[in-house]
Order: C-alpha cells, then sequence, then structure tokens
C-alpha cells in the first residue's frame, strides 16, 4: 500500500514542568494530571518531587528539572508555612517558574478542598487530613475516592491555588497574585 503524499502533521505540545514540594504534592499531582491531561489535549505534564527543605530547594530542584527538559511553563507547588524570601522569590521570577503557594501547607489547601476547617499550623492540617482521608496520601490513588474532576472544577473558582495548578494542567500560565 502506498504512503500518502502529504505527511501527517504532528501536534507540538505544550510542555509543562511541575515541581511538588514532597510526597504529598507530588502524589495530588499526579491525581490532577490522570483527571486533566488525557491523550490529544495538545499537553505535556511533568510532575516531579523536591522531597522538601523548604522553598529555597524547591526552586533549586525546578531548576534543575527544567535543564533536562524543554518545557514551555515551570511551576512549583509549596507549602507557605515557611517564608518565601525575597531572594526565592527572584530566583523564581528570574528563572520564569510560577509559584502555587498551599496554604499553610499542602494538607491545608486539600482540606480547603474539601470544604474541611483548616487549622492554622501544618501538623495539625498534616493530621486532620490524614483522619479524614483514612489512608496515607503519598500515592496518587488515594485521592481518587475524595477528589472527583467535578468537584475540583467546582472548588477551582474560589480556591485560587488549585484553579493554578488545573490552568498549568491545560497548560497555561496563571495570572499572578
Amino acid at each position: 500500500m502506498a504512503r500518502s503524499a502529504t505527511p501527517a502533521r504532528r501536534t507540538v505540545l505544550k510542555t509543562v514542568l511541575i515541581v511538588g514540594e514532597g510526597d504529598t504534592e507530588k502524589a495530588f499531582l499526579d491525581h490532577l494530571k490522570r483527571l486533566y491531561v488525557t491523550r490529544g489535549c495538545g499537553v505535556t505534564v511533568t510532575v516531579r518531587n523536591a522531597h522538601g527543605k523548604g522553598p529555597g530547594n524547591v526552586i533549586d530542584a525546578a531548576m534543575r528539572h527544567a535543564k533536562n527538559g524543554d518545557f514551555d511553563i515551570v511551576a512549583v507547588l509549596m507549602d507557605t508555612d515557611l517564608p518565601w524570601t525575597d531572594e526565592v522569590r527572584a530566583l523564581a521570577r528570574e528563572h520564569r517558574i510560577c509559584l502555587v503557594g498551599a496554604t499553610p501547607c499542602v494538607d491545608g489547601l486539600l482540606l480547603q478542598i474539601l470544604g474541611e476547617r483548616i487549622p492554622a499550623q501544618s501538623n495539625r492540617c498534616k493530621g486532620a487530613f490524614h483522619a479524614h482521608l483514612g489512608r496515607k496520601p503519598f500515592v496518587r490513588e488515594a485521592y481518587e475516592p475524595d477528589f472527583s474532576k467535578l468537584l475540583l472544577d467546582m472548588k477551582s473558582t474560589t480556591i485560587p491555588a488549585l484553579g493554578k495548578l488545573l490552568a498549568l494542567m491545560a497548560g497555561q500560565l496563571p495570572l499572578s497574585d
């Protein structure tokens, strides 16, 4: 059988790198990716884990991972319980890294999505979220029962951090605060 005279067109994908501060962030980002980044949507999302150690390390990890690929958008999801210094913000700006903050931590963001009360301290947020979830939040599958696409879509209009994450999953650079 003869080949077509016109070559097949390749779709240029928008490439996004999102680095989560730790295991919980990575698992939640993987869940979002599974729900929102489908074959043929024009976006490819890579999720990486910075393994904690504060905002400076998360930015450094994003810069290291970004060097290994040609990404259109680079973003980080990190807690706000440790201060984001002017130096960290400047480094992110210099390397065009979008900052997404989870207040006071990712567990607080997840409780907010579920409509639960958010304790002021990170360790209490973690305890409350783990108790609500009833399982360890370090794997993508842990989020399937409670974080449906319908719930996430509804909450994304009222929770800025979630709205930013969903924009990133769509290959769009979210507006800054």
